[in-house]
């Protein structure tokens, strides 16, 4: 990243065409707070300014008709790095993760799917990946892209933590005071030196629960009846995911308060009941259109298997979610098999 601040964090912003996606056109890129670096069609001069950042790192553009652009802009505060960064066209991209930084990514549109290590982590927006330094990324991305990366100092990383940020009250807090910190930087305000304070001392109180957790030491008994509330009803939803249901259903099926039941969930995940219910059944979907053995059912066929209904806002909400199509999910299956 150092790399790619002294080359590009300049007045001169490296352009070649113009993005045509309006959706591109966020107010991150145009922030008072942060500086324009890069907004190109040109994977070439994407890949050499990428690899200023990463060092050696492989890519390839996997997308259908080479259709590719992409957008970046930078920030940084109290030894904090921002870099928002958007785009279209379906990229691989293997690396290893600098020594120099550990890296919280942040997805804003668009499913991330990363193998860490050989293991693989696939994050959504509301979630976060912590990449440590050393770690061997092989990354592949949607075809729309947006996210947040945050570089933290190495120093202040401890050994053994998650790569994937998730449920949990201490998730959503670090993952909040890190929005939080992107925000007031990109506002230009001055706000982003105290994000940067309060997303550290976020960082220190997200490391010792987990520390805490891994050692074997308990909850707090509220802590722990939520998890156990949203665990019992995340299985009674997928398990109920092709028919129709409300969230008074699902409180009754595992004998807990609608209002208890509300509040574990937005404690745990930051979403209600019947949102996450929606996110199981878009994955679902995803999974349905990822099966080989499901090519020659039809789209629409595959959103009622998922409990959806098969119309366009659901191919919209697809979309949102995915970063891609439910087509081009598909077509992606069918290059890999080639």
């Amino acid at each position: 990243m150092q790399n790619l601040q002294n080359e590009w964090c300049s007045p001169q912003l490296l352009t070649s065409h113009t993005l045509p996606l309006a959706t591109l056109l966020t107010p991150y890129f145009k922030a008072a707070g942060l500086q324009p670096l890069l907004d190109t069609t040109d994977f070439e001069a994407w890949s050499l300014a990428v690899g200023s950042s990463l060092g050696e790192h492989r890519s390839d553009l996997c997308s259908h008709g080479n259709a590719f652009g992409s957008r970046m802009a930078f920030g940084q505060s109290q030894g904090l790095q921002l870099l928002h960064i958007q785009g279209h066209g379906e990229v691989r991209l293997d690396r290893v993760q600098g020594e120099h930084a550990a890296v919280l990514w942040l997805p804003l549109q668009g499913i991330s799917q990363e193998e860490i290590n050989g293991t693989i982590v696939v994050s959504e927006p509301g979630m976060a990946l912590l990449m440590r330094p050393g770690d061997v990324l092989k990354g592949r991305t949607s075809h729309h892209l947006e996210g947040l990366s945050i570089l933290l100092p190495p120093e202040r990383i401890t050994p053994d933590l998650p790569r994937l940020l998730d449920m949990g009250s201490h998730h959503r807090a670090f993952i909040a005071a890190a929005h939080r910190f992107a925000e007031g930087l990109a506002a230009g305000t001055g706000q982003g030196q105290v994000g940067a304070d309060a997303l550290l001392d976020q960082l220190e109180q997200w490391q010792l629960t987990v520390l805490a957790q891994l050692g074997g030491q308990h909850e707090r008994l509220t802590a722990a009846r939520r998890r156990s509330y949203v665990g019992e009803a995340s299985t009674w939803m997928r398990d109920h995911l092709h028919n129709s249901f409300d969230v008074a259903q699902v409180s009754a099926a595992i004998n807990i308060s609608l209002r208890m039941l509300q509040y574990a969930f937005l404690k745990e995940t930051g979403q209600t009941p019947m949102a996450y219910a929606k996110r199981l059944r878009l994955r679902s979907l995803r999974a349905l259109l990822q099966d080989p053995g499901n090519q020659a059912r039809s789209i629409a066929a595959l959103m009622e298997t998922a409990g959806l209904l098969a119309c366009g806002a659901t191919a919209a909400d697809y979309r949102s979610y995915c970063g891609e199509t439910p087509r081009q999910t598909r077509q992606a299956i069918k290059k890999l098999k080639r």
